[in-house]
């Protein structure tokens, strides 16, 4: 019931012929070129088979692939590592899924399969049992020539030599992997590079510290800054935190001056390279191991928590810690707001505030829409998007009402109460000086509170280690293997511990030594005082000066008012310069922007806040940088009324 009537054509000698002939299909795999010589190994797997095969039987089909063994049956032959070695005289009719195909054939072309070793089949039981017992309903049995020769097929002491191979096969890939994958932590630890240098590194190769290795010029490498390349990353990273760009604003700039900023090809920049080497924590000086991992054959990232690095900076660092994290925040933060020196060339309606307005209620962003007033006029709005009808907005937020504001409100908030006061006003100095203590206040009692989450978390490891010491203790002079194994979890355990506490006090240490971001009321001086700026300039110089500012605004419909932060960066001069320099920009635009005196304000240093306590935070998942955490010169202020 159940299993074909299909059998299996054993050799019948007789005194007036020779045996019956029985075709048999060779399964053979090895491992990638990396790890050893495919076709030594193969060529082997082919001898050992046919120097097995008894008297009468004859290789009818050979199947094999150049693939790890731990890859389950299904994933199995879908790489392309075998082409390269089908004109090494090994003839090939297929993989494993071309022989589990034609075993389910009506009449397949072989009556038995026969490997080296079961572990040729697969390293990993599950899958081993499973390519068993697929043949097995067809009828097919499974040989291998190192397992008890029995031609009638699978008996009692074939499966336990099987079942125990196949244990240890697993066993030994795993226990490989382990000590493999401690092996490279211990090695990125001791502060050794692996892989190629990162852009702006050069590696600096050393022999091998094991004389055999060296003998065979093996080398190690550690990381050094490139002269040439080492400055170009510094400004990629001083550009995504310092001016808020966008990777693609950052490509344009590279690739406009090649001479400067030589790209890593060799050729030009692309936005993926820039993106990668915006998330490499190594220009930190710190090594840092173990930010992907490969399952099935493919290459997974890992949570940023579950990262190796060393315990301290082992190269000259790039960027410091702080600026690496603040770049990876960026993102988040920035959405999809569009730089204004890389405007796109899509068709449709251009929303000047666009990803500049968030809902108080919720914190999310707010799109531009329009609509027709009964009069033929058209109104731009900005609305949250908080849908009462998804369970999540729901859940979240239950008595959200609907949150909508007209741009053209929002403008003269922007111009006549924010930008022609705070930014280019006569008493923007006195404004100022009264937000700065309430700002530097905060910045205190942030970093208090993350420098006492660290501390807790120190104790929280010692407490932990502790307890693992009294365990090992109590285990006394026990060898049993099962005390052995709990030894290894406790050792294994232990090192995850220390890994996570040498991070910890790394961080620590780092925010112990961080200065305090510089208040500077000066910086506001070098702004000319002027009015109607924005309320007078065109559509392209508004979004210009906005974008130049990083303007943020916050709405609140309960009390129709909005929060408004702008920041000054090295950026921010650079912006007034070129609106000066183009020729697009109207004389009048000009004549106001002009006694900003751009050169003036790029020796300017950065930093000053006017951070109002009025609003709620933004919420850690979504949230922009809070004016002032950084050090940039920022200014903020609430007001809006709108009809």
């Amino acid at each position: 019931m159940g299993t074909p009537a299909r059998t299996i054509l054993t050799p019948i000698t007789t005194a007036t012929g020779p045996a019956e002939p029985v075709p048999v299909a060779l399964l053979a795999r090895t491992s990638t070129l990396a790890l050893q010589d495919p076709v030594a190994s193969l060529s082997r797997q082919v001898r050992s088979c046919q120097a097995w095969l008894p008297p009468g039987w004859y290789i009818a089909g050979y199947y094999w692939d150049i693939e790890s063994g731990g890859i389950d049956l299904e994933a199995r032959s879908q790489g392309s590592a075998y082409q390269q070695f089908l004109q090494a005289g090994i003839p090939r009719d297929g993989g494993m899924a071309d022989l589990l195909t034609e075993a389910e054939a009506p009449l397949p072309r072989f009556a038995a399969v026969v490997c080296e070793d079961i572990e040729r089949s697969a390293r990993d039981t599950f899958n081993a049992l499973k390519l068993e017992k697929k043949l097995s309903r067809q009828g097919i049995p499974l040989f291998a020539t190192d397992e008890p020769a029995s031609i009638e097929g699978i008996n009692a002491t074939t499966v336990l030599v099987r079942r125990v191979k196949q244990g240890v096969a697993e066993w030994y890939r795993l226990q490989l992997k382990e000590k493999a994958w401690k092996g490279l932590q211990e090695h990125s630890l001791a502060g050794w590079n692996i892989g190629f240098a990162p852009y702006g590194y050069t590696a600096v190769r050393t022999p091998h510290p094991a004389p055999a290795k060296a003998a065979l010029g093996r080398t190690k490498s550690r990381l050094v800054p490139d002269p040439e390349r080492g400055p170009v990353v510094t400004q990629i990273f001083e550009w995504r935190t310092a001016g808020k760009l966008s990777v693609r604003a950052i490509t344009g700039r590279l690739a406009a001056d090649p001479a400067a900023y030589p790209a890593p090809d060799g050729n030009r920049w692309h936005p993926s390279t820039v993106a990668d080497l915006l998330r490499n924590p190594k220009y930190t000086g710190y090594m840092v191991f173990g930010r992907t991992r490969k399952t099935g054959g493919r290459a997974y990232p890992v949570p940023r928590d579950q990262w190796i690095w060393s315990p301290a900076p082992v190269h000259p660092a790039l960027v410091d810690r702080a600026t690496w994290d603040e770049a990876q925040r960026i993102g988040g933060e920035r959405g999809n707001t569009r730089d204004a020196e890389t405007p796109t060339s899509q068709p449709g309606r251009r929303y000047i505030l666009r990803s500049m307005v968030r809902c108080r209620i919720c914190q999310r962003r707010m799109c531009g829409t329009w609509r027709t007033s009964s009069t033929g006029t058209r109104y731009v709005y900005y609305r949250c998007p908080h849908d009462p009808a998804n369970p999540r907005h729901a859940a979240a937020h239950p008595d959200h009402p609907h949150v909508s504001v007209r741009e053209d409100t929002l403008m003269d908030a922007l111009s006549f109460q924010f930008f022609d006061r705070y930014v280019f006003g006569h008493d923007r100095a006195e404004l100022l000086a009264a937000q700065i203590p309430a700002t530097a206040a905060g910045q205190a009692e942030a970093r208090a509170r993350q420098e006492a989450h660290l501390r807790a978390e120190l104790a929280r490891i010692e407490v932990a280690e502790a307890g693992l010491i009294t365990e090992l203790q109590e285990l006394g002079s026990d060898t049993s293997p099962a005390a052995q194994a709990y030894r290894a979890r406790i050792r294994a355990r232990n090192a995850d511990l220390y890994n996570e506490r040498t991070s910890i006090e790394a961080k620590l240490t780092e925010l112990e030594q961080a200065a305090p971001p510089d208040n500077d009321p000066g910086l506001l001086d070098q702004l000319p005082v002027l009015s109607r700026v924005l309320a007078d300039a065109p559509d392209r110089i508004k979004a210009a000066l906005l974008t130049a500012f990083q303007v943020q605004a916050l709405y609140n419909k309960d009390t129709d008012q909005v929060t408004i932060w702008a920041t000054l960066t090295e950026d921010t001069p650079r912006t007034i310069a070129a609106l000066l320099e183009d020729p697009r920009t109207d004389n009048d635009t000009a004549a106001l922007l002009a006694p900003a005196a751009a050169s003036q304000l790029e020796r300017t240093p950065i930093g000053v806040v006017m951070d109002p306590r009025s609003c709620l935070p933004w919420p850690r998942t979504r949230r922009p940088r809070i004016p002032g955490q950084q050090g940039d010169c920022e200014l903020a202020a609430a007001g809006l009324n709108p009809s």
